[in-house]
């Protein structure tokens, strides 16, 4: 009887529940598309800081290395393989840009507030990892 009651009000709760987009079935997706389109930025990024590595404001085999990260990252991130240390790397590239927006003045390296959304958004998929459509498991 008291599994009824549990079923019943967590029955009742969602069917009541506000919610504009009750179609759920495409909450699967949310983690292939914020890891898509994360990644995308990052290997644009990523090319364009190689392709122009000698107009960024570091020196070149930093420049070369920082590049080098944000490409492979990214495809990790697109891919989904090893999504949660591709978040890591991004997380420390995300901070390393906090520090360089404050101090740094570049065409080739984005705002602070930039950085900050990214970060944010490699912290969500390190927490939760890269969902159903990828080729890892999570940590």
């Amino acid at each position: 009887m008291e599994n009824y009651v549990c079923i019943h009000a967590c029955y009742t709760i969602r069917n009541h529940m506000l919610n504009p987009f009750p179609i759920q079935f495409l909450a699967l997706f949310a983690y292939l598309i914020l890891r898509f389109f994360v990644g995308t930025i990052l290997v644009y990024f990523g090319y364009t800081h190689l392709v122009r590595k000698h107009e960024l404001p570091f020196p070149a085999k930093v420049g070369v290395a920082l590049a080098a990260v944000e490409l492979v990252s990214g495809a990790m991130l697109v891919l989904g393989f090893y999504t949660q240390i591709a978040a890591l790397a991004v997380m420390l590239l995300s901070l390393l840009g906090i520090i360089f927006a404050k101090r740094l003045r570049s065409a080739y390296i984005q705002n602070a507030l930039f950085y900050t959304l990214l970060l944010a958004t490699a912290l969500s998929l390190f927490i939760t990892g890269g969902g159903v459509f990828a080729f890892d498991l999570p940590i």
